[in-house]
């Protein structure tokens, strides 16, 4: 199916990332002009080694002063901001009793209020153009929690409340937004997950495996398209492999 995404303007974090990696490289793949927020230059480079199409800007997330300066020299240089897709993520992972302030403050900033601090820099240009698409990558853990995680789990939980309560403000303006829930992936950022519960996993999800980025993918890039998902809005979708059933 043609996802109609040609020429159109995407801004992504967490690209240098598993999913998020997969996800600039799937759109690049539908035509889409793919720019990415990095802060490690040096994996930004490892991404644009394969990837040389691929326009990226150096910019701290919970700074806003700097957000506000990358929105309006994207917006000088393309003119306006089709879609974003808020992948970056982090999980550190110990026992709530013994997780101390920083820890805390780090799964809060990452995971939520970066995602925050951008979406609300992005809703001017979008009201402006008539029309956007936001996904935001969450988590299975926002609805089913776990051991070791109980900062990260709030913050993806917390993200799909601003989710769904950002969608009944922007519906109007016509913009869409919108979040996917990824369960147990095949990333870098899983190695621990796999090493320590991969038969656990297999046995409580009901495709009996590990999912793969290019699964996640796909879910960003329909609900990103107004071909597909022009209807849909507020919506956080599982991508668990039954994992939730």
């Amino acid at each position: 199916m043609d996802l109609k995404l040609q020429d159109k303007i995407v801004l992504i974090t967490g690209a240098t990332g598993g999913i998020g990696r997969q996800i600039a490289e799937d759109f690049e793949k539908e035509g889409a002009k793919v720019l990415v927020v990095y802060r490690n230059l040096q994996k930004f480079e490892k991404l644009t080694e394969a990837n040389p199409t691929i326009t990226g800007y150096h910019c701290d997330l919970l700074k806003t002063d700097d957000i506000k300066k990358m929105i309006k020299l994207i917006v000088e240089d393309h003119k306006r901001i089709d879609i974003l897709v808020n992948c970056a993520g982090a999980v550190v992972e110990a026992p709530f009793a013994i997780v101390d302030e920083d820890q805390i403050e780090k799964m809060l900033d990452i995971n939520l209020k970066s995602v925050m601090y951008l979406t609300k820099a992005i809703l001017k240009p979008m009201v402006l153009q008539k029309e956007g698409s936001i996904v935001n990558v969450s988590s299975i853990t926002a609805q089913k929690g776990g051991r070791g995680i109980v900062a990260y789990a709030s913050a993806k939980a917390g993200l799909d409340a601003f989710t769904r309560s950002l969608a009944i403000e922007m519906g109007r303006k016509n913009i869409r937004i919108n979040g996917v829930r990824p369960g147990a992936i095949s990333t870098d950022m899983s190695k621990t997950l796999k090493e320590r519960a991969e038969n656990y996993i297999a046995e409580a999800t009901i495709l009996g495996r590990f999912g793969n980025p290019k699964e996640v993918s796909k879910g960003v890039l329909f609900l990103a398209s107004n071909e597909t998902a022009s209807f849909i809005t507020g919506t956080t979708l599982n991508i668990d492999g039954g994992f939730m059933l």
